[in-house]
């Protein structure tokens, strides 16, 4: 559990760092500064449908605007004639227009750098999972190189200690339920220092356990590249 919460801790900090860093490298490098924030902010302050609503009210509003232009210029210039009122109604449109399209610039513009920053984010978000992968597996790999050089030197420990004591420490593996174990150190043991420790079993119910640990011994390891044979099968069924 502790593990995990130190796993789950460190993956943490390495998002807060990633997403401070990602923040940085945008703000230096001129993608980012307080107006750009703002208008972020202001865009996402609102739901998609508030938007298209905002944008109809600024359109009926520059309609309205519009036309009251259109009004006021017919009140302020009343001896204007007709074609002379609709070109000046027309380049009022005009600049209308050229202002909505301004807005829709921006607003394409801001949509475009918001995917660049979004696929930039997976970029980074993808690397940092590779980092823990990584990472995992250099633990995963130093847990198991201890492993094996505990189970070394519990083997050389065995190899030292007299045959009759050796043997009570297998006989005490087998009873406490761990013949596998048992049967692993039989295997890593030298031949001479494995012979003179099965030479100490004397009773009839010790040889009946010497035999069974020698029958484990024989068919030691092909229970296990069986598993690993499967695994194999398995996996090159899943890449087909």
């Amino acid at each position: 559990m502790r593990t995990a919460w130190n796993v789950f801790s460190f993956l943490a900090v390495v998002h807060l760092l990633a997403i401070a860093m990602f923040i940085g490298w945008l703000w230096h490098s001129d993608r980012l500064d307080s107006a750009r924030l703002r208008d972020a902010q202001a865009m996402f302050a609102m739901t998609v449908p508030q938007a298209q609503a905002a944008a109809e009210l600024a359109a009926q509003e520059a309609e309205a605007q519009r036309q009251q232009q259109e009004q006021q210029l017919g009140r302020d210039h009343p001896a204007l004639s007709s074609r002379a009122r609709l070109q000046l109604i027309a380049e009022t449109q005009q600049e209308t227009d050229r202002s909505m399209r301004r807005l829709d610039d921006v607003k394409t513009q801001l949509v475009q750098q918001l995917a660049l920053a979004a696929q930039q984010a997976d970029e980074l978000q993808a690397q940092v999972e590779a980092e823990r992968r990584s990472w995992v597996q250099s633990i995963e790999a130093e847990r198991k190189r201890r492993a094996d050089t505990q189970f070394t030197k519990a083997v050389k420990l065995l190899e030292a200690l007299p045959p009759k004591l050796a043997k009570t420490k297998i006989v005490e593996l087998v009873h406490s339920g761990k013949i596998s174990q048992a049967v692993a150190y039989l295997n890593e043991m030298n031949q001479r220092a494995a012979g003179k420790l099965l030479a100490q079993f004397k009773t009839d119910e010790e040889n009946r356990l010497a035999t069974e640990l020698l029958e484990r011994l024989r068919t030691f390891g092909l229970n296990a590249d069986v598993a690993e044979g499967s695994r194999d099968a398995n996996t090159i069924a899943s890449a087909e």
